[in-house]
């Protein structure tokens, strides 16, 4: 009988209802485990273990930071080790970008049907080595998106702020305070198929399509190409963003002379003067100099046939 580990978010505020629901749905026909996690990096602890105990499927039930925490978790065991493991997502979290880029549904009967079908497909996960809050060197890995610059403030502003309005209206709001408020940095991008110096509003590296509660900021992006998208605007102002963002929220590429659309394997990212802060998968993990790459499909991950 195979054996299903469910890492789920503990600040859900309806979590025993779901764990029921998880257990009702599954438990006939697989061994399930549900862990509960405690606080933040909690859920990477969970999936080290988890992996490291042989579970055949591990899936983050949550959002996507707990989907974050997750590949973090499995990350750190060593690929021999869970080459077999099969990763999935069950959706129910606040912004849920990653689950939209993968047209994943909230349905834990479709997520049943995945894994009764075995419907899994290579998954990149991107790379990060920085410098953490502390001035000491550390990695961190992303499955849906990292940027530098107004990303990472915006994050920082909705995680300290009130939640009340919903994801969309407090990531636009804290959007557009740090238009208002962010000062750009100098930075210096180099790479074998792209360089780039000057003033950054903000730079995405780009795994999955959306950010930022359904903000499709990098409508090239693909999650099994071995390559990060890149989407950076330089001198682009708070109009040009509301006169876009209708584009944006249908995952729309922008024509606009300061934002630049690349593919990448790998960059280094050093800043020139000021300090630059990164942001990986809505949290604030570090900041600049960075060096990122793309690790070409390094797990298995549930997902439809047809995406």
């Amino acid at each position: 009988m195979k054996r299903i580990h469910f890492i789920i978010n503990g600040r859900f505020k309806h979590t025993e209802r779901k764990i029921k629901e998880i257990e009702e749905a599954f438990g006939d026909e697989f061994l399930v485990w549900v862990s509960v996690t405690k606080g933040n990096g909690h859920a990477i602890e969970l999936a080290m273990n988890a992996v490291l105990g042989g579970t055949d499927y591990l899936i983050a039930a949550g959002g996507d930071g707990t989907m974050s925490e997750v590949v973090n978790g499995i990350m750190r065991v060593e690929k021999s080790k869970r080459k077999d493991l099969i990763v999935g997502l069950y959706p129910f979290g606040s912004g849920n970008d990653f689950a939209r880029t993968l047209k994943l549904s909230k349905k834990l009967s479709d997520l049943k049907e995945l894994i009764k079908r075995e419907s899994a497909h290579p998954l990149d996960i991107g790379k990060l080595e920085y410098v953490n809050m502390r001035d000491e060197p550390a990695v961190r890995y992303f499955n849906n998106i990292a940027d530098i610059g107004l990303g990472a403030e915006v994050a920082k502003r909705v995680n300290e702020g009130k939640k009340i309005y919903g994801p969309n209206f407090d990531f636009f709001k804290a959007t557009v305070l740090g238009f208002l408020k962010y000062k750009r940095k100098q930075i210096k991008i180099s790479s074998d198929q792209f360089n780039w110096t000057g003033r950054l509003l903000i730079l995405c590296l780009s795994n999955g399509k959306y950010f930022g509660s359904g903000m499709g900021i990098s409508p090239q992006a693909k999650t099994d190409d071995g390559k990060y998208s890149i989407t950076l605007a330089a001198e682009v102002s708070l109009i040009d963003y509301l006169k876009n963002l209708s584009r944006i929220r249908k995952c729309i590429t922008i024509n606009h002379p300061q934002i630049i659309y690349k593919e990448l394997e790998s960059c280094v990212i050093e800043p020139v003067g000021k300090e630059c802060l990164i942001e990986a998968d809505g949290e604030m993990i570090g900041k600049i100099p960075l060096r990122a790459s793309m690790l070409h499909k390094e797990i298995n991950f549930l997902m439809p046939d047809h995406f």
